[in-house]
Formats: structure tokens, sequence, C-alpha cells
């Protein structure tokens, strides 16, 4: 078994350091407390094609159109195909994104065609998920050095 250092508790070294905690031994090396990232400061949702009215290619195609050009079109493609398979390993994690009678509330904001964007803790979206996520660590046994 290795043994992996990762640095930083955003919201990347915090999935990092839990991926790689299913075959490795990792530490995860911060600066401040777990908690205390800038992952807690995004205040916005998380947008996926999560809904049977909704597809990956719209969610492309709006991607696309909001960006005028300067997308890359294959970064795109990624995003809004992973999107889904992501929101739901963060609600196996822990977090706990807003409900509207017992499904996931969703909101239609910006460029968005379709309703698809998630909101948790209303507008403490990158709190919420960066309290989760530390608790997740810290359940999965990760040595943390803060």
């Amino acid at each position: 078994m290795k043994h992996i250092i990762v640095v930083g508790s955003g919201i990347a070294g915090l999935i990092a350091a839990l991926e790689l905690s299913r075959k490795h031994a990792v530490t995860l090396v911060t600066k401040a407390r777990l908690e205390d990232s800038n992952t807690r400061f995004a205040q916005g949702g998380i947008t996926a094609a999560m809904f049977s009215d909704d597809s990956v290619a719209e969610h492309i195609a709006d991607t696309l159109r909001a960006g005028v050009g300067l997308c890359d079109p294959a970064a795109v493609e990624v995003l809004c195909s992973e999107g889904p398979g992501r929101i739901r390993d963060l609600v196996r994690l822990g977090v706990d994104f807003d409900q509207h009678e017992g499904e996931l509330a969703r909101g239609l904001e910006a460029a968005h065609s379709r309703a698809r964007v998630l909101h948790a803790g209303g507008d403490s979206t990158g709190l919420t998920i960066e309290l989760a996520l530390a608790r997740a660590v810290r359940a999965a046994g990760i040595s943390v050095m803060e």
C-alpha cells in the first residue's frame, strides 16, 4: 500500500483524498483547519442535467452558447456528461442539496434553457459541500495535518 499526501482541503483535495483512501494510506495537508478553504465561499449552485425533462446534449448546447466561442468544446462535453454522476457522488458523501417536495430542488438561472441549477443551503452551496466532504474525510480515517 502506498502512502499518498494530498495538499489542500478544497473540494478537489477532499475528493482526491477520499478516492485515494480506497486503496492507499492518505495524509491530507491543509494550511488552516480542514474546513477552511475557498470552496466555502462558492455561493452559487451546481448545474447538471439530472432530470427527465433535460439532457446532457441540451446542457452542452446551453454552455457552448453562453460561452460565445470561448469554451473548449471537449471540456464542456466532459463537464456536462460527468455532472450528473458527480452530483450523485456528492449526495452519497453526505451533501444535503436543497429539496422541494422530496426531490432535488432546481432553479432556472443565467443562460440555461432548463431548470437544472442545484443549491445546498440556499446560497451556501460551497460551504455545505465543504463541511460534508470534511466530515467524510474524518469518517474515512484519513490522516489530516492542519
